[in-house]
């Protein structure tokens, strides 16, 4: 199979099944894989000659879990999609369950993205989304803090300052989800709702990888 589409690549042109005359082809091929192709080269199971074929204008689209910005973006993409395929009333992710989502590791990245929100419609009636409504593997990957017993008073004085800066940055992270839930993700009415300057909750949003699509703008 590999032989044959290289044909049809290089020379841009093929034979139907069950036909005796060749076709002209002209298309333009768009390739996506999962897998590391040069190991496939090495192993054998991949043509060198077809990957430099395909490779002419490679594209590398990073997994989910290393765009963590887009996550809240995806996220009420499917959920405003899904409610209106089931007609019903829009629904709207809370700060704790959006930050749930966003420490997610998402193995199967926007495909599974994409089914957790339809499930979570399908199950819930609620208006607002919250943690216990996820399925159980976000449940299992939801962090708490965890810190090794310090010896010292040193230990002990990095130790307090370590968890206070994980919760401020905690406290300011739902903060922003928080306001841009209650604002339908609109940074000018999210940034009047909370009393900030809007350059100022921009700066917080960017301070914690959280993208919104501004309505205003």
């Amino acid at each position: 199979m590999q032989s044959k589409l290289l044909r049809v690549i290089q020379e841009r042109e093929f034979t139907p099944v069950g036909g005796t005359k060749l076709k002209k082809v002209d298309i333009r091929l768009i390739a996506a894989t999962n897998k590391d192709l040069w190991e496939k080269i090495k192993e054998g199971t991949f043509r060198e000659d077809l990957f430099y074929r395909l490779n002419i204008v490679p594209i590398h689209l990073p997994p989910l879990r290393e765009r963590q910005e887009d996550i809240p973006l995806l996220a009420h993409h499917f959920l405003s999609k899904y409610c209106r395929e089931m007609d019903k009333s829009p629904q709207r992710i809370s700060p704790t369950a959006m930050e749930m989502l966003m420490r997610y590791h998402w193995p199967g990245n926007v495909r599974e993205l994409e089914n957790i929100i339809e499930r979570v419609v399908i199950m819930t009636d609620e208006e607002e989304i919250q943690p216990r409504h996820f399925p159980f593997p976000l449940q299992e990957s939801h962090e708490e803090f965890s810190f090794s017993v310090p010896k010292t008073s040193d230990e002990l004085r990095d130790l307090k300052k370590h968890l206070r800066d994980k919760a401020v940055e905690e406290a300011e992270k739902l903060f922003v989800l928080g306001a841009l839930t209650r604002n339908d993700w609109n940074i000018t009415r999210s940034a009047k709702d909370v009393g900030m300057l809007r350059q100022n909750f921009q700066a917080l949003m960017r301070k914690h990888n959280i993208r919104s699509e501004d309505r205003e703008s």
